[in-house]
C-alpha cells in the first residue's frame, strides 16, 4: 500500500512538472534586464539630396551612422547640427559586402574598403583627420564604383655605380 502511494505521488509530481514546462517563463526581479535598443540622435544634419535616411546612434563616445538600411550605392552630405561641431569619433555601420568602399571627403579624403568576410554588421571607423575642426561639411559616397585614391608610383631605387676598370700603365 505504501509503495503504491509513493509511486502515485511520484507520477503526480512528474505530471505537474511536465505540465508547468509549457507555461511562460516567470521573470525574476534579480534577473539581468534585456539590452535596450540604442536611442536615435541628431548630431549630424544631412542635406536634402541624400539618397537614404541615415539613422545615428551613440555607442560609447562614437557616433555610429547606420547604413544597414541604405541602398547599395548612394551619397550624402552631412553638417554638424550643433555649434559644438563634429563628434570626437565617428563610424559607419553596414553589412559586409554590401558595397565596395566608402569614400569620405572633408578636410581630407578617406577611402575605407569594406570587408566581405564577416557575419552580422561591421563598424568602419572614419579617421578624425577627415572631419577636423573647421571642416564645413562631410561628403559620404558608397558603392561599387567609388573611384580609388590616387596612388603615385614609387621612384626606382638608385642603382650602385658600376666598378670602373683601372687604367694600365
Amino acid at each position: 500500500m505504501l509503495r503504491t502511494k509513493t509511486l502515485l505521488g511520484v507520477a503526480l509530481m512528474a505530471g505537474l512538472a511536465a505540465g508547468c514546462s509549457g507555461l511562460p517563463r516567470v521573470p525574476w526581479p534579480w534577473a539581468k534586464a534585456p539590452v535596450a535598443a540604442p536611442l536615435p540622435v541628431d548630431e549630424l544634419t544631412f542635406a536634402a539630396g541624400a539618397s537614404a535616411s541615415i539613422p545615428q546612434y551613440w555607442q560609447g563616445n562614437t557616433l555610429v551612422l547606420d547604413l544597414t538600411g541604405a541602398p547599395s550605392s548612394g551619397s550624402a552630405v552631412a553638417t554638424p547640427t550643433y555649434a559644438r561641431g563634429w563628434p570626437m569619433r565617428m563610424a559607419v555601420r553596414t553589412y559586409p559586402g554590401r558595397f565596395g568602399a566608402l569614400d569620405v571627403r572633408g578636410a581630407q579624403r578617406a577611402l575605407v574598403p569594406l570587408t566581405t568576410e564577416s557575419s552580422g554588421t561591421v563598424d568602419l571607423p572614419i579617421a578624425p583627420e577627415v572631419y577636423a575642426p573647421g571642416t564645413r561639411e562631410l561628403r559620404l559616397s558608397w558603392g561599387a564604383s567609388v573611384a580609388p585614391a590616387v596612388i603615385f608610383p614609387q621612384a626606382p631605387a638608385p642603382q650602385a655605380p658600376a666598378p670602373q676598370a683601372s687604367p694600365t700603365p
